[in-house]
């Protein structure tokens, strides 16, 4: 199983569901390089680099 860390999101984002989730979102992130899957209580979503950070940032839904 590949690791696992948490990341911030930082533009909004579609996950698969359909449901869209906000910059300042909390989300597990599996994988490394430009491309990595990340999880919202089970709803995948890919995500490319530029759109999250590693770790929290508490101040990101302040912006």
């Amino acid at each position: 199983m590949a690791a696992q860390r948490l990341g911030t999101l930082l533009v909004p984002v579609l996950g698969l569901s359909g449901a869209s989730y906000p910059p300042g979102t909390t989300v597990t992130v599996r994988g490394r390089g430009a491309t990595v899957d990340a999880f919202v209580n089970g709803d995948w979503l890919p995500l490319s680099w530029w759109e999250f950070s590693d770790g929290l940032r508490e101040d990101i839904a302040d912006r």
